[in-house]
């Protein structure tokens, strides 16, 4: 929490310094696209243009690619990606405040279409041919067209929405808290057909996680203070609370964000408060640290997925915030395999079967 809020001051000084600049729609022809499974990895960057990453982990050949992003670059503080139709669709928040950018690209990571979107379009999830990105600071949700990326319609949600997921036609928004500001503790829930909010779910404050269980239900992960943390098992139709998983055993203690699900078991997995990897089974309940940061002092846990198929686990260190990351990949046994230096901020992992 700390480092973000480190980075959310100086993204709100930046805007006094660089103006914004954004291009019209583009479009470029598309090209084969990589057919090797791995994973992406989206790097926020730091503070100038151009320092965001979009890289991609052979997970066939063992081979690292830093920057496969073409033609030109990102921009300011890549947050969002998902792998949708064999494309993949990127958000840039741009400068606080202002409008931020939205990209589909080939699964080579070639430029096929991008358009302006929302204010500081955060995460994005996909339904009815249509893409839902986050405006935390608009306090809304932008519904766009997936093949033109025009901005078809915005949808008033809670505070600082932030993660997305969709189930069918149905999509869940974490309305979370601002910056010294109002707090927030409800998942919105948005009929993709109607484009309307239909209920709003009461959870903890901030929620921080979504994803989808192997019987389909939803999961909400909440964190709290060093020893205590909580998910939520929720039914995505009637929107009543199913089960809840507190999270405050020992060095398992808290729960952080990214809820990763093993579609072959009935663990999941998650970074915790105390910036481990934690592997929680939904029918015991019971948790325990799958993979320890052996050094928080120096070693940031910032973004995290797992491979079911591949059986394996990426996590993403984002060190310091302004020197190079790191992409760690483990193996089902939580030995590390490989490491390899990313881009500034490595956020998003995206699995690629």
């Amino acid at each position: 929490m700390k480092r973000n809020i480190i980075r959310i001051i100086f993204i709100i000084s930046i805007v006094y310094i660089t103006g914004c600049s954004r291009d019209d729609v583009t479009i470029n022809t598309p090209v084969a696209g990589v057919t090797s499974e791995g994973a992406y990895i989206l790097s926020e960057g730091g503070f100038s243009a151009g320092s965001s990453k979009l890289s991609f982990f052979n997970s066939i050949t063992g081979n690292f690619s830093l920057s496969i992003f073409n033609p030109g670059s990102l921009g300011l503080f890549t947050d969002g990606m998902i792998l949708e139709s064999n494309n993949l669709y990127i958000t840039e928040q741009g400068n606080f405040g202002v409008s931020g950018k939205i990209y589909k690209t080939d699964t080579n990571g070639t430029v096929i279409v991008s358009n302006n979107a929302g204010i500081n379009p955060y995460s994005l999830t996909a339904a009815n041919g249509k893409l839902y990105v986050t405006n935390g600071p608009a306090n809304n949700v932008s519904v766009i067209d997936q093949n033109s990326l025009t901005t078809n319609s915005t949808i008033s949600v809670g505070v600082n929405p932030q993660e997305i997921q969709a189930i069918g036609s149905k999509v869940f928004v974490c309305n979370t808290s601002e910056f010294m500001g109002a707090t927030d503790s409800t998942v919105s829930v948005i009929d993709a057909n109607s484009d309307i909010v239909t209920a709003v779910i009461k959870v903890r404050q901030t929620p921080s996680s979504l994803a989808v269980s192997n019987d389909m239900k939803l999961l909400v992960g909440c964190p709290g203070v060093p020893a205590s943390g909580i998910i939520y098992k929720i039914d995505p139709s009637s929107y009543a609370i199913l089960d809840s998983f507190v999270i405050d055993n020992g060095f398992a203690s808290g729960f952080g964000k990214d809820i990763a699900v093993d579609r072959s078991s009935d663990n999941i997995y998650f970074i915790s408060n105390l910036n481990n990897i934690v592997r929680l089974n939904l029918i015991t309940k019971e948790a325990s640290v799958f993979i320890y940061n052996t050094n928080t002092a120096t070693d940031y846990f910032y973004g995290y997925n797992y491979d079911s198929k591949n059986v394996r686990h990426y996590i993403t260190d984002a060190n310091d915030f302004v020197s190079n990351g790191s992409l760690l990949v483990y193996d089902g046994n939580a030995t590390l395999l490989n490491t390899f230096t990313t881009g500034i901020a490595p956020r998003r992992i995206v699995i690629k079967n």
